[in-house]
């Protein structure tokens, strides 16, 4: 009795708090298919009254840099997670199998930059890509979008390696594995779970990042769409727009997360047993 309880509650707070969170996407999604008319009305129906796909329309009419927008975000998104994944990588087997002298120094100095608020570094690194020449291009928003994801990302590939038996590390050796080999044969598909995280959570950060696009990318050509979306707007906000392309920004992350759903799930119970 008491355990059928404890899971009625459980149930009941996951319930509420999927309700909270699902609400706003709920709403969003049926706003797009509306009509202005419908969504200023009073008293507002959260059912529109028919399928009116215009808004969608609209988005890819001649004129509107919705594509472009998106290009961008998807570029920046995809290289920035492929070079986090990638470093991570190397860097978390690097501090968990690799130790050198000063290696633990290193690694909290590297963790104690999650720590630091990023408005700290906004203007060092416009004058710097300033000075490169990189600002309002994809590799300026990639290379502080990496820098700023990183950190983490090495913490959790690390943490994933120390978990490893190293039994299998002195097998390889033993069969003449170098690091490299034993590092991308052996160690590598064994963390597949802590890559996923990974991967995740550098999607989910630069794909929504605000403040570094909005100070880096100042012309429309280099904006990516979290920036560009505040300009879908005439002399008044068309809301029934602006809802279409939220719903469109929203697919690529739920996406993402329905490909790796399993693997995320399981990564994140390995991580936290082995923590």
């Amino acid at each position: 009795m008491r355990h059928k309880l404890t899971h009625g509650v459980m149930y009941t707070a996951l319930g509420i708090v999927s309700f909270i969170f699902v609400t706003p996407l709920l709403y969003v999604t049926l706003t797009s298919f509306k009509t202005e008319q419908e969504i200023f009305q009073v008293p507002q129906s959260l059912l529109p009254d028919g399928i009116y796909t215009d808004n969608y329309a609209s988005i890819f009419s001649a004129g509107n840099s919705f594509i472009r927008y998106f290009a961008n975000s998807a570029i920046i998104t995809v290289t920035g997670v492929i070079l986090v994944l990638v470093l991570s990588a190397l860097a978390g087997y690097g501090f968990a199998r690799l130790p050198f002298r000063g290696s633990n120094w290193m690694l909290t100095s590297i963790l104690m930059t999650i720590t630091i608020p990023l408005a700290v570094f906004l203007v060092p690194i416009y004058l710097m890509e300033d000075s490169w020449g990189i600002l309002n291009t994809n590799l300026g928003l990639i290379l502080p979008n990496v820098a700023v994801v990183l950190p983490f990302a090495i913490f959790i590939m690390r943490a994933n390696y120390i978990g490893i038996p190293k039994e299998l590390e002195e097998a390889a050796l033993i069969d003449g594995c170098g690091v490299f080999r034993t590092w991308w044969n052996i160690m590598l598909p064994l963390v597949k779970n802590g890559s996923v995280i990974v991967i995740i959570h550098a999607f989910y950060n630069i794909w929504g990042e605000y403040t570094l696009a909005k100070t880096l990318a100042t012309k429309p050509e280099a904006m990516p769409l979290t920036v560009g979306l505040t300009l879908f707007k005439g002399e008044v906000w068309a809301f029934g727009m602006l809802s279409a392309v939220i719903v469109l920004s929203m697919l690529p992350p739920i996406i993402i997360f329905m490909i790796f759903q399993k693997q995320l799930i399981e990564g994140i119970t390995q991580g936290a047993v082995k923590g």
